[in-house]
């Protein structure tokens, strides 16, 4: 609940921060203004008149296609990787592992793969990675759940951080190619990967 609290308090508007979860959470996607006003369930004032700040702040992208207007998440933007890891902190997997975290603080770490949350497919990848003191049963319900919103099966590795720290220390083959692909830090800082 965290960065939800956070958002509300970052963003005036109720409104951007719906869309931009909405957006960012799949960018891959696009969008007609009807649909993101039942997504939101916002007005459609309202979203209108965001959606045009986020346009002009060069955030998201609109093109006609026949009689609507359509709307994604603009990859070019220097702020899409940031909008990137906050709709995926904000939303599904990352905000249900963040309520966990904050009833039990066995979640120490969660990074996600960059093709995971940009919608790119990489067969045989580990999609997202857990640190802590974590059962699989804890997490395998939200996976599952996770799996069905991206219509995908999602390749994901739990390790306690004494395992974390081995790897890291023999520079397992497996971590130095997971860090290499430039992965969001979900829950966590990355300064504690130094650290754990």
């Amino acid at each position: 609940m965290k960065i939800q609290n956070s958002l509300k308090h970052l963003f005036i508007s109720q409104t951007r921060v719906k869309l931009i979860n909405t957006l960012f959470y799949f960018p891959q996607e696009i969008y007609y203004v009807r649909q993101l006003v039942r997504i939101t369930e916002e007005e459609i004032n309202s979203v209108r008149r965001e959606l045009d700040n986020l346009k002009k702040a060069d955030i998201v992208k609109s093109e006609w296609r026949g009689n609507r207007l359509y709307y994604w998440a603009n990859r070019e933007s220097s702020l899409f990787l940031d909008l990137l890891t906050l709709a995926n902190k904000n939303a599904g997997l990352g905000l249900v592992l963040q309520n966990k975290t904050e009833l039990s603080g066995k979640i120490k770490l969660l990074f996600y793969n960059y093709k995971l949350v940009s919608g790119e497919n990489k067969e045989g990848a580990i999609d997202l990675v857990i640190v802590g003191n974590v059962l699989l049963k804890e997490v395998e319900s939200a996976i599952k759940l996770e799996e069905e919103k991206r219509g995908r099966e999602i390749n994901y590795m739990i390790m306690d951080k004494g395992e974390f720290q081995l790897r890291k220390q023999k520079r397992d083959q497996f971590i130095v190619d997971f860090f290499l692909s430039s992965p969001l830090v979900i829950i966590g800082n990355p300064r504690e990967i130094i650290n754990i």
